[in-house]
């Protein structure tokens, strides 16, 4: 009689040799998987079952206000932020959470008590992942989406971010590192998110107008002025039908539109009208509200104590002091206007010449005493480093 016996993975011939039942380990393991280290390996990994949505981010995080753009729709909102101790409110632009900290970003601050965070008080690039989360979460009806296309409800939900950062100053790798680690998850209406950010593109701030200037204009050299929130910069491009490249850039930090509107507030506390009383976001309003009436002259309504008063005369002063009062932007606009003198073009971008007095005034400026200038306020200038951009997805 002939036996085979398992001993060790290897069969043995016996001869008459009564012997039991041989179990192998082996046979165990497979009906318990979880039972040894071998078949724990054999056992298949489990795929996150919630598809990742993509999620293409443009965003300039400006000292005054932050642009940006997700999937190509533009928003814009107010750089500032706070640090909330209590839940954040619900079905409001710019709520979310990140680990057991409450933020709530842009306009909806105003009905939230806790600690402000303003990007203009040295928190534009410390906090940029507070402002890229703010951004993501102004963008409800994508949100929403994401969270009611989820296989799984109880996983979170999941993004693939592709973000490109407007930008004058680029980041060292632990900087960078730290940011995407900051925005890999955070909870957005009770609704757990997972971030996994594919790309990470710095591009140099006023590309985006730069761009649109190369694709639209027959120039193979230009230059561009923009004025932000806290930065006017000057930068001077050349363009060989294929590629845009900087010959030069000038920024001068503290000339911005914050700095414009300081004067103002300054302005009117000098004036005998019965105490205006107006804070810089009413001034900004009425900034953005300025046209020119029937008789020519600039009108600029601010709306104080019940009653409208024009503000033109203060703000063309203010604009003279701006300047005048910067050695660095008085000789900087001097150079320009030295460029338009030799018939070289100039085009105008930022959020500060979507404001018409502002820019009709620098405009003027520039061009005193000089027929035919080539200087131009690009259409839209308040979001065109923006949607400039286009040109780079075109090209790709």
């Amino acid at each position: 009689m002939s036996t085979e016996v398992a001993t060790n993975g290897k069969v043995h011939n016996t001869s008459d040799i009564a012997v039991e039942p041989v179990v192998r380990q082996k046979d165990v393991a497979e009906k318990q998987p979880n039972s040894s280290k071998e078949g724990a390996e054999k056992k298949p990994r489990k795929k996150p079952n919630n598809k990742a949505v993509d999620c293409y981010l443009d965003i300039d995080a400006g000292a005054k206000r932050v642009k940006c753009q997700l999937n190509g729709a533009y928003k814009a909102f107010p750089s500032e932020a706070k640090d909330i101790k209590t839940d954040v409110p619900l079905r409001n632009n710019g709520c979310f959470r990140i680990g057991k900290k409450n933020y709530v970003v842009g306009k909806a601050i105003d009905r939230v008590n806790g600690e402000m965070i303003v990007a203009s008080q040295d928190k534009k690039l410390s906090c940029v992942e507070i402002w890229i989360l703010g951004a993501i979460s102004h963008y409800r009806k994508f949100l929403k989406s994401c969270v009611e296309g989820r296989r799984r409800k109880t996983e979170p939900a999941r993004l693939n971010l592709h973000l490109r950062m407007v930008t004058l100053s680029s980041f060292k790798r632990t900087e960078l590192n730290k940011v995407l680690k900051a925005i890999s998850a955070f909870t957005w209406e009770d609704t757990d998110f997972e971030v996994i950010v594919k790309s990470c593109e710095f591009i140099d701030e006023g590309e985006g107008g730069a761009l649109e200037v190369a694709h639209t204009k027959n120039l193979e050299e230009f230059h561009l002025l923009d004025l932000g929130g806290g930065t006017f910069t000057h930068s001077t491009y050349l363009w060989d039908g294929d590629e845009l490249s900087t010959e030069a850039k000038t920024p001068i930090s503290g000339a911005g539109m914050t700095s414009v509107i300081n004067k103002i507030f300054k302005a009117l506390t000098r004036v005998d009208r019965g105490a205006i009383q107006a804070e810089n976001f009413d001034i900004q309003e009425a900034l953005e509200l300025s046209s020119i009436g029937d008789d020519g002259a600039w009108v600029v309504p601010l709306r104080n104590n019940g009653e409208v008063q024009n503000i033109a005369l203060e703000v063309e002063g203010a604009l003279s002091e701006w300047t005048h009062g910067n050695y660095a932007l008085l000789k900087q606009f001097d150079f320009i206007s030295q460029r338009l003198a030799r018939g070289e073009s100039v085009f105008c971008t930022g959020g500060g010449f979507a404001v018409k007095m502002v820019a009709d005034w620098i405009v003027r400026y520039l061009s005193k005493g000089i027929p035919n200038a080539n200087i131009e306020v690009l259409e839209n200038p308040q979001h065109i480093n923006l949607s400039g951009l286009k040109w780079l997805d075109e090209i790709e």
